[in-house]
């Protein structure tokens, strides 16, 4: 039905249900319904059965309801009355048309057993009912959406078939039986045993997506199409925090232990002796959107103590695609920038005005219900930024290279008071005596606005910290950022 189109009825009943007909008529009429009784449009010396039949094949006339109580059923079976005649019209319509949805049976009344009153020729219709006054309101709200054709629950626009279908290369059976396997045992070491298993059958799986000199939209096509393999390691990720106590450190080692294997060009080819740009960006991408998944699934248990292992631990990483260059580094040698999706391919594709294609991807194209969504993936990709610079983590935050998080998904955060601010250039003299560095509490005590300040203007003193000291003061700041509304911190941080 067009927005704009007046709704049109016909009420068909007999006199036994008088009083329910005229209030439903009328409450109609009152929700822009054009009702069409015969109360008021026949008058004497007109014919019944002429009115009866035009209402019936009127095309104007969206919608014919059918009252049906005890005294209707039996006029309507043994074709009696006004009811009779009404019946061999209506029933013509039902049988000899397709179009069969303008007819609406309407319960006004039930049997001593609880059984509804239906002619013989409805019985089997979806009907309406109004018999019972407890849910008089909610089945006339469901007549309603009907008549304007806006039902409560509207089936889905139609996707696109997943072009991972047609793609598959990989069997998912060995990795999904491992991740059953941990869950499973209650053997440490057979389930370490598993954990060590599944990153070696991951990799292993991983390398299947793996083609030489791929150009931009093969980059692209692929890493779509590493979103079912992508939630194996999500899954992963949450079975192995229900079994391992110290999961956070368990995850930090595999995230070192894939970075070093999948960004390395002889994982691939033990022979190869030069690297093209975009061999490797499906990997490192990879690795970019799983570390930011899992500290959305850390927030959303609200495991603080996690989160700050997974930041604050020492990854021994590989600097050579060719391998054997291994330095330290922190959690920001996973963010990652394809250029050869965002400065290549996006230009030459229709998606080149978007702002960052990257991140529609992985908020828009990738979420997993109901964690993984595209609110809470933005939003740590946000959280991962401001770690950063209150961590004083920065290098050279123009490069998309080096110690340095990007928040690229920050401008699908849905809530618009989250705002992206620079926490470290904040210009207030704050004095605080070496003895508010050494336990958490005397942070606690602080409010929100003066925990960030106390980071951003005295984060370079964090080095110089023990280690426990420093995890300490993170894990507390961290559990508060949480819930904290961004928009309270822009003002003063922008210079």
């Amino acid at each position: 039905m067009q927005d704009d189109k007046m709704p049109k009825v016909f009420i068909s009943y007999s006199w036994s249900s008088d009083r329910l007909v005229l209030e439903l008529a009328q409450r109609l009429i009152s929700h822009g319904v054009d009702v069409v009784l015969d109360k008021w449009e026949l008058k004497e010396g007109q014919d019944k059965y002429a009115f009866m039949e035009r209402c019936v094949n009127d095309p104007d006339i969206t919608k014919v309801l059918i009252i049906c109580d005890r005294v209707y059923a039996q006029k309507a079976n043994n074709r009696t009355g006004g009811v009779g005649d009404e019946t061999v019209i209506i029933s013509g319509e039902i049988y000899g048309k397709m179009k069969q949805e303008k007819f609406i049976p309407i319960i006004a009344e039930r049997d001593d057993e609880g059984n509804e009153y239906l002619p013989a020729y409805i019985k089997t219709r979806i009907y309406i009912d109004l018999s019972d006054a407890t849910k008089y309101e909610e089945q006339y709200e469901k007549l309603l959406r009907n008549i304007y054709e806006k039902p409560q629950l509207v089936k889905p626009k139609l996707g696109k078939k997943p072009e991972w279908l047609d793609e598959e290369k990989t069997n998912f059976f060995p990795l999904k039986d491992l991740i059953r396997q941990i869950h499973g045992s209650n053997i440490l070491n057979k389930r370490r045993n598993c954990i060590s298993r599944f990153q070696e059958a991951y990799i292993d799986a991983l390398k299947d997506y793996y083609k030489g000199e791929m150009n931009p939209k093969e980059v692209y096509d692929t890493f779509l199409n590493m979103k079912p393999i992508r939630d194996i390691y999500l899954d992963f990720v949450e079975t192995v925090a229900e079994m391992e106590d110290d999961y956070a450190e368990v995850l930090a080692e595999n995230l070192e232990y894939m970075y070093n294997k999948l960004c390395c060009i002889r994982t691939f080819n033990e022979n190869a002796n030069s690297v093209c740009e975009n061999d490797l960006d499906i990997y490192k991408t990879l690795l970019w959107e799983l570390f930011i998944c899992i500290i959305v699934y850390m927030r959303h248990i609200k495991d603080y103590a996690a989160i700050n292992v997974l930041l604050t631990y020492t990854y021994f990483l590989e600097t050579s695609l060719f391998g054997g260059v291994i330095k330290q580094a922190n959690y920001t040698a996973f963010q990652h920038y394809s250029s050869a999706i965002e400065e290549h391919y996006k230009q030459r594709s229709d998606m080149k005005n978007k702002y960052t294609l990257m991140g529609d991807i992985i908020c828009n194209q990738r979420e997993k219900l109901p964690i993984y969504t595209s609110e809470a993936i933005a939003e740590a990709d946000l959280f991962l930024y401001q770690v950063c610079n209150a961590y004083e983590l920065v290098e050279d935050e123009k490069s998309w290279y080096g110690i340095y998080w990007f928040p690229t998904c920050y401008i699908y955060v849905q809530n618009k008071q989250l705002e992206l601010f620079r926490c470290r250039e904040v210009p207030y003299p704050v004095l605080l005596s070496d003895s508010s560095w050494s336990l958490p509490y005397t942070y606690r005590s602080m409010n929100r606005r003066s925990d960030i300040l106390f980071l951003q203007i005295h984060a370079h003193r964090l080095l110089s910290l023990n280690r426990l000291h420093k995890n300490q003061l993170l894990q507390t700041w961290m559990k508060d950022f949480s819930f904290c509304p961004l928009h309270d911190l822009q003002a003063s941080d922008r210079r």
